[in-house]
């Protein structure tokens, strides 16, 4: 695509030949391995370690449940207290009663209020950071940290998965915390102020509903993990169908497209199903214990007033701990989330930007690459061979060759979307991890055969390089790929549509080589940037472009030799060798590979 390379890489994009069997099929559901998936403490210390500048308005809104839930059992309390003086005769203001439970509801509101603003503000804080930490992971990597993922399985953890660990900040570290500290403190104060027979009975109850949610914790776990997994495979498959769908139509393959879909959507159910039987039955014990310990107050042979008070105090703390089962079910989503988060955001990094150089001048630049030779993780032949090659600043070189023979791993390279095994590749003479990725991202420009553009209008997608190009800029790298503003429906303000459907294919390439003249290369890499124009308009545009002149080095990546003239300087690709290079003329003349390629059309 044009411009720099990072800015623009779409989540989904694939390098050349050697990835294109991976790039976007669906992958099929897989079984968790529990040996490798992490424990819910390892994601917890990974989160916490990730967001640790919040720490603070959690532990506010921790604090405000905790006493926002003192207080509500202290309404109850002194409710069930009035009630028993009023039935034992006793003389009650109720003016008074009333006062005390009006207040106590209003610094209960206000705490409720201060829970849920800072817990929400924590979460929201926390999504953002873990959008940066994924998006800083990607954006620089692609299409390196993209290889083999599929962009809608992608877009479905930065969205909704990131989404679900909401449920971690603002729906369980003040819960977990508030279901401990809460009823230790009101139990104590009953068994000092009460009973302690009654606080010891309720305690044995409560121990019991509190660790209910952890005794299936691994069967929910698993079951989650699963099904967040099946809904990134459902996801990426109705991808595939909506991008795709003129093959699915072509071939008439409709029916077991959607066979394939319901075996995905299945497998979400069945998560689902084991689930909710999880947590059915989680509910109905919890309901069993609380009853239980209703009872066993009731019989406890206590005094009236005794029982009232406990009772008001086993409803306060069984209000409070209602939530506590739903955050265990969002909790075991939150967690198989951030685990499919961190996966990503923790992966071993395929570039390293250690470099600090930055390219001194305005000028075009040489480059060279100097006995290259790289595989492609996975790949089991490599992509390039000791490939040695020089395009001297200023010219136009063109690199030739049949399809998966390597050429456009040339192109990844010289950004270094990857880094070669071995050998090196120079930019003005120095290595390219000596320049720090933007500062190179900057001088070289890649433009591919299938670029993307943003919903919006020509002029937005022409400054994604340079937000501050003005609009005489824009026009004049239109008029250097033969497209005037005037020929466009509405000029620069012309809408593109989504990934740039509403221009002709051959427009949609010359707005992208567009796009990266904006953002001021000092070397352009056209990967078939051409192969949508016909012969006469890709003519043009190699004249307009040729008289840059000395601004720019230009690398044409082709298979179309009939394109190239006699005078162009060429190196000719096989099988991740250069095999010959010399002008095309000579090569013709000569009868070898470069005239072989011609003859294969």
């Amino acid at each position: 695509m044009g411009g720099r390379a990072p800015r623009g890489v779409p989540a989904g994009s694939q390098p050349a030949a050697p990835t294109t069997a991976r790039s976007t099929a669906s992958p099929a559901v897989r079984t968790i391995d529990p040996t490798t998936a992490p424990t819910r403490r390892a994601l917890t210390r990974w989160l916490v370690a990730r967001t640790r500048h919040l720490l603070a308005p959690l532990a506010l809104a921790v604090l405000a449940r905790i006493l926002g839930h003192l207080i509500g059992a202290a309404v109850l309390v002194v409710a069930a207290a009035g009630l028993v003086g009023i039935a034992s005769g006793e003389r009650v203001s109720l003016t008074a009663q009333a006062l005390v439970i009006v207040g106590l509801s209003l610094a209960k509101a206000g705490l409720r209020y201060l829970e849920h603003y800072a817990g929400h503000w924590v979460a929201f804080s926390a999504l953002q950071r873990l959008r940066e930490l994924l998006f800083a992971k990607l954006i620089p990597q692609a299409p390196a940290a993209t290889t083999g993922r599929a962009s809608a399985e992608l877009t479905e953890r930065a969205t909704r998965d990131i989404d679900r660990i909401e449920v971690f900040f603002a729906h369980t570290i003040p819960p977990v915390v508030a279901s401990l500290v809460v009823p230790a403190v009101a139990l104590g104060w009953l068994a000092v102020a009460v009973s302690p027979r009654l606080a010891g009975i309720i305690a044995v109850f409560l121990a019991a509903a509190l660790l209910l949610p952890f005794f299936a914790a691994r069967s929910t776990w698993a079951a989650t993990r699963a099904q967040l997994l099946a809904c990134g495979g459902v996801a990426t498959h109705v991808s595939d169908d909506i991008q795709g769908l003129r093959e699915v139509l072509a071939f008439e393959a409709q029916s077991r497209r959607l066979e394939s879909l319901a075996a995905r959507e299945a497998d979400v159910s069945r998560a689902q199903r084991r689930i909710g039987r999880v947590v059915a039955a989680r509910g109905a014990l919890e309901r069993v214990i609380w009853g239980g310990c209703l009872v066993a107050v009731l019989l406890s042979g206590a005094s009236g007033a005794e029982v009232a008070v406990a009772l008001a105090l086993t409803f306060a703390l069984w209000l409070s701990g209602s939530g506590i089962d739903d955050f265990a079910t969002g909790l075991d989503a939150a967690f198989a989330a951030c685990d499919r988060v961190r996966r990503i955001v923790d992966a071993p990094v395929a570039v390293r930007d250690t470099g600090t150089r930055i390219p001194e001048g305005s000028a075009a630049l040489p480059v060279a690459l100097e006995g290259v030779s790289f595989t492609y993780p996975g790949a089991s032949e490599p992509a390039l061979s000791r490939v040695s090659l020089r395009f001297d600043p200023g010219g136009w070189h063109y690199v030739t060759g049949p399809s998966g023979s390597g050429k456009s791993t040339v192109a990844s390279l010289l950004v270094r979307a990857w880094d070669p095994d071995s050998g090196r590749i120079l930019l003005d003479g120095a290595p390219l991890d000596e320049f720090s990725l933007d500062a190179l991202r900057e001088a070289v420009a890649v433009v591919d055969q299938r670029p993307v553009l943003f919903p919006g209008t020509v002029a937005g997608n022409l400054r994604l390089g340079r937000p501050e190009a003005s609009e005489e800029e824009l026009r004049s790298a239109l008029r250097a790929v033969g497209l005037d503003a005037g020929a466009l429906a509405d000029g620069l303000e012309t809408a593109v549509g989504e990934r740039g459907t509403a221009l002709s294919g051959g427009q949609l390439q010359r707005v992208a080589i567009a796009r990266a003249l904006v953002s001021r290369p000092r070397v352009l890499v056209l990967d078939e940037a051409l192969s949508q124009l016909d012969a006469d308009t890709a003519a043009v545009v190699r004249e307009r472009l040729s008289g840059l002149g000395d601004a720019l080095t230009i690398v044409e990546i082709t298979h179309r030799t009939d394109v190239i003239p006699d005078e162009g300087r060429v190196a000719v690709v096989d099988r991740g060798e250069v095999v010959e290079r010399g002008s095309a003329g000579e090569l013709r003349a000569r009868g070898s590979a470069f005239a072989r390629l011609a003859l294969r059309g």
